[in-house]
Protein backbone atom coordinates (compact mmCIF):
# COMPACT_ATOMS: atom_id res chain seq x y z
CA UNK A 1 0.00 0.00 0.00
CA UNK A 2 2.76 2.71 0.84
CA UNK A 3 4.69 1.02 -2.37
CA UNK A 4 2.45 2.04 -4.66
CA UNK A 5 1.48 5.55 -2.62
CA UNK A 6 5.63 6.38 -2.85
CA UNK A 7 6.08 5.11 -6.34
CA UNK A 8 3.74 8.00 -7.42
CA UNK A 9 5.83 10.74 -6.24
CA UNK A 10 8.96 8.80 -7.77
CA UNK A 11 8.37 8.80 -11.04
CA UNK A 12 10.94 7.11 -13.56
CA UNK A 13 11.77 10.69 -15.79
CA UNK A 14 12.37 13.71 -13.22
CA UNK A 15 11.04 13.45 -9.41
CA UNK A 16 13.57 13.67 -6.78
CA UNK A 17 17.11 12.72 -7.08
CA UNK A 18 18.79 9.69 -5.54
CA UNK A 19 19.20 10.88 -1.76
CA UNK A 20 15.30 11.41 -1.44
CA UNK A 21 14.49 7.81 -3.33
CA UNK A 22 16.48 5.96 -0.95
CA UNK A 23 14.86 8.02 1.47
CA UNK A 24 11.50 6.99 0.19
CA UNK A 25 12.84 3.08 0.10
CA UNK A 26 14.15 3.02 3.91
CA UNK A 27 10.31 4.36 5.21
CA UNK A 28 9.23 1.41 2.89
CA UNK A 29 11.23 -1.17 4.40
CA UNK A 30 10.87 0.10 7.87
CA UNK A 31 7.13 -0.13 7.52
CA UNK A 32 7.28 -3.67 5.79
CA UNK A 33 9.47 -5.03 8.24
CA UNK A 34 8.16 -3.74 11.83
CA UNK A 35 7.91 -6.62 14.07
CA UNK A 36 10.01 -8.76 11.89
CA UNK A 37 10.96 -11.15 14.48
CA UNK A 38 7.08 -11.80 15.31
CA UNK A 39 6.40 -12.82 12.38
CA UNK A 40 9.68 -14.07 9.97
CA UNK A 41 9.38 -17.78 11.33
CA UNK A 42 5.81 -17.90 9.55
CA UNK A 43 6.57 -16.20 6.46
CA UNK A 44 5.20 -18.53 3.16
CA UNK A 45 5.98 -18.62 -0.01
CA UNK A 46 3.06 -16.31 -0.97
CA UNK A 47 3.69 -13.67 2.28
CA UNK A 48 7.18 -13.35 0.44
CA UNK A 49 6.29 -12.90 -2.88
CA UNK A 50 3.89 -10.00 -1.62
CA UNK A 51 6.44 -8.89 0.35
CA UNK A 52 8.96 -8.53 -2.87
CA UNK A 53 6.26 -7.11 -4.82
CA UNK A 54 6.48 -4.58 -3.11
CA UNK A 55 9.90 -4.05 -2.91
CA UNK A 56 10.16 -4.57 -6.30
CA UNK A 57 7.90 -1.67 -6.93
CA UNK A 58 10.15 0.43 -5.05
CA UNK A 59 13.59 -0.65 -6.10
CA UNK A 60 12.55 -0.24 -9.59
CA UNK A 61 11.10 3.48 -9.04
CA UNK A 62 14.60 4.25 -6.55
CA UNK A 63 17.08 3.21 -9.62
CA UNK A 64 14.43 5.05 -12.12
CA UNK A 65 14.28 2.02 -14.20
CA UNK A 66 11.50 0.68 -15.87
CA UNK A 67 8.82 -1.76 -14.75
CA UNK A 68 10.60 -4.65 -16.85
CA UNK A 69 13.25 -5.04 -14.69
CA UNK A 70 13.86 -8.16 -12.74
CA UNK A 71 13.58 -8.19 -8.72
CA UNK A 72 16.91 -9.85 -8.51
CA UNK A 73 18.52 -6.72 -11.19
CA UNK A 74 16.17 -3.49 -9.19
CA UNK A 75 17.33 -4.87 -5.76
CA UNK A 76 20.72 -5.38 -6.53
CA UNK A 77 21.41 -1.43 -8.15
CA UNK A 78 18.82 -0.37 -5.30
CA UNK A 79 21.19 -1.34 -2.80
CA UNK A 80 18.36 -3.30 -1.30
CA UNK A 81 19.40 -6.82 -0.11
CA UNK A 82 15.46 -9.01 0.34
CA UNK A 83 13.50 -7.72 3.10
CA UNK A 84 12.34 -11.62 3.38
CA UNK A 85 15.96 -12.15 4.10
CA UNK A 86 16.05 -8.56 6.11
CA UNK A 87 13.43 -10.08 8.46
CA UNK A 88 15.37 -13.12 8.72
CA UNK A 89 18.31 -11.28 9.86
CA UNK A 90 15.85 -9.34 13.13
CA UNK A 91 14.69 -11.77 13.94
CA UNK A 92 18.14 -13.86 14.34
CA UNK A 93 19.09 -10.79 15.81
CA UNK A 94 16.58 -10.51 18.28
CA UNK A 95 17.03 -13.89 19.52
CA UNK A 96 20.24 -13.51 20.09
CA UNK A 97 19.60 -10.76 22.40
CA UNK A 98 17.29 -12.00 24.14
CA UNK A 99 19.22 -15.28 25.32
CA UNK A 100 22.12 -12.50 26.40
CA UNK A 101 19.24 -10.74 28.49
CA UNK A 102 17.88 -14.41 29.93
CA UNK A 103 21.82 -14.99 30.96
CA UNK A 104 21.84 -11.97 32.93
CA UNK A 105 24.58 -9.81 30.20
CA UNK A 106 23.33 -6.61 28.06
CA UNK A 107 25.47 -6.74 24.97
CA UNK A 108 26.68 -3.44 24.44
CA UNK A 109 25.95 -1.54 21.14
CA UNK A 110 29.22 -2.97 19.58
CA UNK A 111 28.46 -6.37 20.23
CA UNK A 112 25.25 -5.81 18.77
CA UNK A 113 26.48 -4.44 15.84
CA UNK A 114 28.94 -6.89 15.15
CA UNK A 115 26.44 -9.61 15.24
CA UNK A 116 23.78 -7.92 13.09
CA UNK A 117 26.51 -7.16 10.59
CA UNK A 118 27.90 -11.29 11.05
CA UNK A 119 23.50 -12.17 10.44
CA UNK A 120 23.77 -9.86 7.48
CA UNK A 121 26.26 -11.63 5.42
CA UNK A 122 24.94 -14.89 6.38
CA UNK A 123 22.17 -14.24 4.82
CA UNK A 124 23.92 -12.43 2.07
CA UNK A 125 25.99 -15.26 1.10
CA UNK A 126 22.71 -17.20 1.20
CA UNK A 127 21.56 -14.87 -1.83
CA UNK A 128 24.66 -14.69 -3.79
CA UNK A 129 24.30 -18.55 -3.61
CA UNK A 130 20.83 -18.38 -4.84
CA UNK A 131 21.38 -15.65 -7.67
CA UNK A 132 24.45 -17.08 -8.63
CA UNK A 133 23.66 -17.94 -11.88
CA UNK A 134 24.99 -14.40 -12.67
CA UNK A 135 28.19 -13.29 -11.38
CA UNK A 136 27.61 -9.71 -12.28
CA UNK A 137 25.13 -9.20 -10.02
CA UNK A 138 26.97 -10.24 -6.95
CA UNK A 139 30.14 -7.86 -8.02
CA UNK A 140 27.44 -4.96 -8.62
CA UNK A 141 25.68 -5.45 -5.13
CA UNK A 142 28.66 -5.38 -3.58
CA UNK A 143 29.98 -2.57 -4.93
CA UNK A 144 26.76 -0.51 -3.70
CA UNK A 145 26.30 -2.07 -0.12
CA UNK A 146 29.88 -1.62 0.44
CA UNK A 147 29.54 2.00 1.19
CA UNK A 148 26.26 1.38 2.88
CA UNK A 149 27.72 -0.91 4.92
CA UNK A 150 30.81 1.32 6.12
CA UNK A 151 27.91 4.30 6.88
CA UNK A 152 25.90 1.92 8.95
CA UNK A 153 28.87 0.74 10.76
CA UNK A 154 30.56 4.07 11.82
CA UNK A 155 26.81 5.58 13.59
Amino acid sequence: MAAGALSRLLPNIGGPEASCRKLFEGIVRSMALYGAPIWSDRLTARNAALLRQAQRVLAVRTIRGYRTVSFEAASLLAGSPPWDLEARVLASLFQWRKEALARGTRPAPQETEACRSQLRDVAMAEYFIAISTTKNYIMIFQEFTQPYSTKEALS
